[in-house]
């Protein structure tokens, strides 16, 4: 595992109204990452997960959420990119690619008016089973 401290930004994001829980994991999976991939790279973009958030996923926590009183949260899935520097995630958007190429097929695919996005770092407490002792980020 790599020690370099990265940005991470997460954008969660709902499907497109009328479009199924399946053709949206399908098409974000099997379509839209494989669009996205050369152009990520291109700018700078270390590392990009999809985090799929299926109803069977979110009904494993049902006990849990009864217990406490809590909710999952709404979003159909979140994308998580890691960066550098933050500028490489803000200049991929202002890429002529992205917003011809990517931003068209994004709103094939999601409700462009409920995405919320996050951005931060990680601070690792448990890698691969063991306590992580020394970090390189402090707060």
């Amino acid at each position: 595992m790599s020690t370099e401290s990265l940005i991470r930004v997460t954008v969660c994001v709902n499907r497109k109204i009328g479009t199924t829980e399946d053709e949206f994991n399908k098409y974000w999976a099997y379509k839209h990452g494989p669009l996205a991939t050369e152009w990520l790279q291109r700018n700078g973009i270390i590392k990009y997960v999809q985090y799929h958030t299926t109803s069977e996923y979110k009904s494993l926590g049902q006990k849990m959420f009864d217990a406490t009183g809590r909710s999952p949260l709404s979003y159909d899935g979140m994308g998580d990119f890691w960066v550098k520097k933050y500028d490489d995630f803000e200049a991929a958007f202002l890429d002529p690619y992205y917003q011809k190429v990517i931003q068209p097929d994004e709103k094939n695919l999601i409700d462009m008016d409920t995405i919320a996005v996050t951005i931060g770092v990680e601070y690792v407490v448990i890698n691969e089973g063991k306590i992580v002792q020394k970090h390189e980020r402090e707060f």
